[in-house]
């Protein structure tokens, strides 16, 4: 399978830097955030300025609140934070084809369960 498009899932500093790293690999970079303001500033002025100011960010990098632009692309990487996943994979999941190649790209485990990231998705 060839990859053209990337799916980032979290538009912090980390999910920023991972768009930056697959737009220099050749590919298109979508990145979703709940943040209105990062995905204006990024769509608008090539630049995270919430949480990676000062960065220039490619063309081929652009932001969505919108997960259903996310059925477009070739793999995901989810960058949402630990406590966060569970929840926005239960959003993300009416969204996405069942067979998406989904990349974890976040540490740690799931308070109150212990679960890891993996286990977490798989649920």
């Amino acid at each position: 399978m060839s990859f053209k498009s990337a799916g980032i899932i979290g538009g912090g500093a980390w999910g920023t830097a991972l768009a930056a790293a697959v737009a220099r690999a050749g590919l298109d970079s979508l990145i979703w955030a709940r943040e209105t303001e990062v995905v204006q500033a990024i769509n608008q002025n090539r630049e995270n300025t919430v949480f990676l100011p000062g960065i220039e960010l490619l063309a081929a990098i652009r932001a969505t609140e919108d997960m259903e632009d996310l059925r477009k692309v070739d793999f995901i990487l989810m960058v949402a934070p630990a406590q966060f996943t569970r929840q926005v994979a239960e959003s993300l999941t009416p969204h996405i084809d069942s067979g998406i190649p989904l990349v974890i790209c976040s540490k740690g485990i799931e308070k109150g369960t212990g679960r890891l990231m993996s286990e977490v998705l798989a649920e």
